[in-house]
């Protein structure tokens, strides 16, 4: 895959050099299969105007040149009574939950079966969480209790096949979901434009924050199981993996993919963008398969799979990654 095209505007100071920049990034990427990037760095006109001009002069581009363009907006290094509002989406960091231990053992539990690696130790589970033994050894009386979770001894162990997302969502063991929508006025980018994109941002020179960020979903499915029974990207799957003691998460983070994006406050609504929070201690990334971005491993894509009604998809998935 080719490397991204990055421009670099510091201290833009009128709309005419803006686009001037944007008809030069997409000159360059005629001779290129590669995205384009432009970075406006800390800008004297208003990151209103500077999206304005982006959204207005775009739609004059062919549509393979504007669906690998990217526009991000930095803001300037802090100042004392200075006011960030403009540079991020609405000013608000998104509240997270706190860790969710009956999630975060059936996502241990089922890494080990998926991995064919059997029943796991209550130590084992402990330090690959990290939480302190009181929450974690309640929430696994509790998944014992409902029959979920076997126990033998000091081992416990699930079945990937008798988890649902209704299971999930009765049990409270769902994790967090972040889900993200196109703003009004934002030009619609199909899921398959948005990995291209993901692609860039998740490999080794990831931009800051995105390091904590792996590709999940359909898209690792379908490079882990070459016969993977769905046509199309439903949506762009992605995990994030954040400390327990993290309090919020930047959406911000999401206009590197597309500066189009918002949250999306409602959970029926269809988003073309889903980023799931783990928070246990131990990261279950890899570098591989997906054009060598960093990717959420099998029990996050099997869950992401169960969490967008792919029942049928998910459990080809586990006894394929099983064999």
């Amino acid at each position: 895959m080719d490397l991204p095209l990055r421009r670099t505007l510091h201290q833009l100071r009128n709309t005419r050099d803006l686009r001037a920049e944007i008809l030069s990034l997409a000159a360059s990427l005629l001779v290129t299969r590669a995205g384009g990037e432009l970075i406006v760095t800390d800008p004297v006109i208003s990151p209103a105007t500077v999206r304005r001009e982006w959204q207005q002069l775009l739609p004059a581009l062919a549509a393979d040149l504007r669906g690998r363009m990217t526009l991000v907006i930095e803001p300037p290094a802090a100042r004392i009574g200075e006011k960030r509002s403009d540079y991020d989406i609405g000013g608000i960091l998104q509240q997270l939950q706190k860790p969710n231990y009956r999630f975060e053992i059936l996502r241990q539990l089922l890494r080990a079966d998926l991995g064919d690696a059997g029943p796991q130790s209550v130590k084992t589970l402990l330090d690959a969480i990290g939480a302190s033994q009181t929450p974690i050894r309640a929430a696994l009386a509790e998944l014992i209790e409902a029959g979920i979770v076997r126990r033998r001894g000091r081992y416990v162990g699930v079945r990937a096949e008798e988890i649902s997302a209704e299971l999930l969502a009765k049990l409270r063991a769902a994790p967090q979901i972040l889900r993200y929508r196109f703003e009004r006025g934002a030009q619609i980018k199909p899921p398959a434009v948005l990995l291209q994109r993901a692609l860039a941002l998740l490999g080794p020179s990831a931009p800051a924050g995105w390091q904590d960020l792996a590709l999940s979903g359909v898209a690792v499915a379908r490079a882990d199981v070459a016969e993977f029974d769905l046509l199309g990207l439903p949506r762009l799957d992605l995990l994030v993996q954040l400390p327990r003691t993290a309090q919020t998460f930047d959406p911000a983070l999401l206009r590197r993919l597309d500066d189009g994006l918002e949250p999306e406050p409602s959970l029926l609504a269809t988003a073309p963008v889903v980023v799931t929070v783990a928070r246990a201690d131990a990261a279950l990334l890899r570098d591989a398969p997906v054009d060598g971005a960093r990717s959420a491993r099998s029990v996050d894509v099997y869950l992401s799979l169960l969490e967008q009604g792919l029942a049928a998809q998910a459990l080809q998935y586990a006894k394929a990654v099983r064999a």
